[in-house]
């Protein structure tokens, strides 16, 4: 696997929250398997504590072949 993005904050990023940002990768697949893996950094929410208290989040992948 290769390394695409690190340490990325979605919120900079979308220059605030609640926004929307769209990023595009390239892959090579070799196969017929696309393996995509998210790593917490050890930064942003990993619980809920409070109602309303949330971290950034991804809504959706689409992937074109």
């Amino acid at each position: 696997g290769k390394l695409v993005q690190k340490n990325f904050s979605i919120q900079n990023e979308a220059g605030g929250v609640v926004k929307k940002i769209i990023k595009n990768f390239t892959a090579i697949v070799t196969g017929s398997a696309l393996e995509i893996r998210f790593y917490w950094a050890g930064k942003g929410t990993t619980g809920l504590p409070v109602r309303g208290v949330y971290g950034p989040f991804i809504s959706a992948i689409s992937v074109t072949p």
